[in-house]
């Protein structure tokens, strides 16, 4: 999976849209559905931002493994 698709498979398990997701990572405007698109990439500072609001690790998000479950 991709850093885009991971953070889309997070977010709908938490059942957010991607402008909840923004308002709890502090995210301006919609670039939230670039970077699930994979359009753009986050610097590391907005990727741990996402991986907080998703309740995630930052490797969670940015490794190489797919994402199975979550808790």
């Amino acid at each position: 999976m991709t850093f885009g698709q991971k953070v889309s498979f997070c977010r709908k398990k938490k059942k957010l849209s991607q402008a909840d997701l923004e308002k709890l990572s502090g995210i301006n405007g919609d670039i939230g559905g670039k970077y699930e698109r994979d359009e753009v990439k986050p610097s590391i500072h907005t990727a741990k931002k996402l991986a907080d609001a998703l309740s995630v690790s930052l490797d969670h998000l940015v490794g190489d493994g797919d994402l199975k479950a979550l808790d």
